[in-house]
């Protein structure tokens, strides 16, 4: 579990820019010179069809077309797609 007081701790040090409404997405925070917020994208585009309606396909294309393409200097946030199962798997191996 992420503590969320420590990322926002973080974030707002590095003066990182935030995808606003996507906060239980956030992920965590690059390391080295420029740290960037990091959201997954299988939680964005969950929370757009349980806040806002939409169809999982409808939910991939608003992001694609207005969040994920979009550069807004430096400290724009990264967006990744976990792989969830292989995760799990990776963990329960140890």
């Amino acid at each position: 579990m992420i503590d969320t007081d420590w990322l926002f701790d973080v974030l707002e040090e590095n003066e990182c820019l935030l995808a606003d409404g996507f906060d239980t997405a956030l992920v965590g925070v690059t390391s080295g010179i420029n740290p960037v917020a990091v959201y997954d994208v299988n939680q964005m585009m969950t929370i757009l069809v349980k806040r806002d309606g939409m169809s999982m396909d409808d939910a991939r294309e608003h992001l694609d077309f207005n969040v994920l393409g979009a550069y807004v200097g430096e400290k724009t946030p990264m967006f990744i797609e976990l792989d969830k199962i292989r995760a799990c798997a990776y963990v329960q191996d140890y």
